[in-house]
């Protein structure tokens, strides 16, 4: 799944995350299981920077209510900056929690010495004159948490700094910075520029909403789609016959038993007349049970692994079983007008439907 790195400048570009693009971007992102990182010197800024830009518009506001009060009678109370910063660090604070964003903590090996290092060698992201320790720290950040390979690729940054991270493409675009991109080595970890969240949505979100808006996009996170997952592939897989499974050490023809936790890989979205159909793929591991020659069991030499379940299942065989991560196809049909789940599928592509393919 893709990880989006957001810079302090899309984040005050956005009226601080309060605009209707950010709210569609971070609902689209949750539902569809889009890590969004957001380094932890970019929430300092910004909540550094919110009063300053509060007091300057509060001001304007002010003498333009001064004005329309000598037209007509207001009827407003006065603002109370301290206030409204207060509730903007709450606000803030709760669309990171309700939208699952991971905030990414200050790189521990950055010293004030080796900032000021830096600063004199003037490479970038640093100005000329040595300017731009935070966009450092910012850098420093993104590149210790791809590194640390904490999320999966592709990997996005969303910045309009071009200036100070990117180097102009020959289509018009801009490109990683080379003295910033030769800093990872593993070319897939490193990051794309994007320079808005609307080019994000347009570019990778929308593509995975097939025939809707994201005005149709359900109230869903992503611990609701993981539980959806989780209970339809428990309600549904437990003593299914299967068969076809690879590194089974007998017949094919095989009872699910158990089923572990999904790892989700992927989830788009598509829009039939009045239903949602979210679709969710990974893998999960499960208990497999079958039945094996006696003679098999002491021939095996440990070659696969599996456990006796039942040695006297009968005078030929035993009953046995194993672990196998197989993967997954899950539908998940979504009422719009009833805004709830009304029905699932389940689809395993490693099964095999013909009972009678034997390893």
């Amino acid at each position: 799944m893709t990880t989006i790195y957001i810079d302090t400048n899309i984040v005050m570009n956005e009226s601080f995350l309060r605009s209707s693009w950010s709210q569609s971007f971070l609902k689209a992102c949750t539902l569809l299981q889009i890590s969004v990182v957001i380094p932890e010197v970019v929430i300092d800024e910004t909540k550094g920077n919110y009063p300053s830009h509060l007091r300057e518009r509060a001001k304007s506001f002010q003498k333009a209510e001064r004005e329309l009060s000598k037209l007509i009678a207001l009827q407003q109370q006065p603002l109370n900056v301290a206030d409204l910063v207060e509730e903007y660090g709450g606000f803030l604070d709760e669309l990171i929690e309700d939208h699952n964003v991971i905030i990414a903590s200050y790189p521990k090996e950055i010293t004030a010495k080796k900032l000021v290092e830096m600063s004199y060698q003037a490479k970038k992201p640093f100005k000329d004159g040595g300017e731009g320790h935070k966009d450092y720290i910012v850098w420093e950040t993104i590149k210790s948490h791809i590194m640390r390979k904490l999320t999966s690729t592709p990997n996005i940054f969303v910045t309009n700094n071009v200036k100070d991270f990117c180097q102009p493409s020959e289509e018009g675009k801009f490109n990683l910075h080379p003295y910033l991109s030769e800093q990872i080595e593993e070319e897939i970890l490193r990051p794309k520029i994007q320079v808005s969240l609307k080019n994000v949505l347009d570019e990778t979100i929308m593509p995975l909403l097939e025939g809707m808006t994201l005005d149709d996009i359900p109230e869903l996170n992503q611990q609701d789609i993981e539980h959806i997952t989780n209970s339809a592939l428990l309600e549904d897989l437990p003593q299914r016959t299967a068969f076809g499974f690879e590194n089974v050490p007998f017949s094919n023809e095989v009872s699910i038993s158990s089923v572990g936790e999904a790892l989700i890989d992927h989830v788009s979205l598509a829009k039939a007349d009045e239903q949602l159909v979210i679709r969710v793929s990974g893998t999960l591991e499960v208990e497999v049970g079958g039945f094996m020659e006696k003679f098999e069991i002491y021939h095996n030499e440990g070659e696969t692994q599996f456990h006796v379940v039942d040695y006297d299942w009968n005078d030929h065989v035993a009953a046995v079983a194993t672990s196998v991560e197989m993967e997954f196809e899950l539908s998940v049909f979504y009422s719009v007008e009833e805004k709830k789940i009304i029905g699932h599928e389940i689809i395993l592509p490693q099964e095999t439907k013909d009972p009678w393919v034997y390893k």
